[in-house]
């Protein structure tokens, strides 16, 4: 019984002894955690591409037209105090001629003639009475009547003129020259050129004029109208 308890005091001293010296012993060094790296993305920098505005230069070539003067009628023929001759500028290629139609006319005579255009339509009743230019004694303007000239040449026997389609004209005889005054805008129209004797028929001094050659040329000199028909 005694060697029992002897061996129990002495587990107890044991117990004890071990408990003092677990709090006797110097404490466990507490481990500092290591720092943790933040790795922090950086967003790559976008740079914007400048826009550098594109100058188109346009080079814009004017074309020059030279103006092609075309030679559309040239003919010689006679006449009496008491005929008279008609060009249609259909046949000459133009149908219809436009206002802003540019030409030239010369006539060459023996005597003096009168040179004038009208619209095809009228030319075709120019043998009525009522249609002969003349000139009068109290007067040193043509009497034209019911004809509408224009492109007028007046006593021609070597005489050029330039000419403008497109305006109606209102003239003056001015001693020695057929001057133009108003001007009225013209439209379209089939035109005819007619050489004329008949108002020497009026004047004494034509009395024994029998017949008389002239020579006529037209030339297209500018203008809008390009023509192609089937005519």
């Amino acid at each position: 019984m005694i060697g029992n308890k002897s061996l129990i005091w002495a587990g107890a001293c044991l117990i004890v002894t071990m408990v003092i010296a677990g709090c006797m012993s110097p404490p466990a060094p507490v481990q500092t955690p290591a720092p943790t790296t933040v790795m922090q993305t950086i967003p790559p920098t976008m740079t914007e591409a400048t826009t550098v505005p594109v100058t188109t230069t346009v080079v814009t070539t004017r074309t020059t037209e030279a103006v092609v003067e075309k030679e559309i009628l040239h003919d010689t023929g006679f006449l009496t105090t008491k005929t008279y001759k008609t060009y249609d500028f259909k046949a000459m290629g133009y149908k219809f001629i436009y206002p802003g139609d540019k030409f030239r006319i010369t006539i060459k005579a023996e005597k003096p003639v009168l040179g004038y255009a009208l619209n095809t339509e009228q030319a075709g009743g120019l043998q009525g009475s009522q249609l002969i230019p003349q000139y009068v004694s109290y007067s040193t303007k043509v009497q034209w009547g019911l004809i509408d000239p224009s492109f007028v040449l007046e006593k021609a026997t070597n005489s050029t003129g330039e000419f403008v389609y497109g305006d109606y004209v209102e003239y003056r005889y001015d001693g020695d020259k057929y001057i133009a005054m108003n001007k009225t805008k013209g439209e379209v129209h089939p035109l005819t050129y007619v050489v004329d004797g008949r108002w020497m028929s009026y004047d004494p001094v034509y009395d024994n004029v029998q017949t008389f050659s002239y020579e006529i040329t037209i030339t297209k000199t500018g203008g809008p109208t390009e023509q192609s028909f089937d005519f």
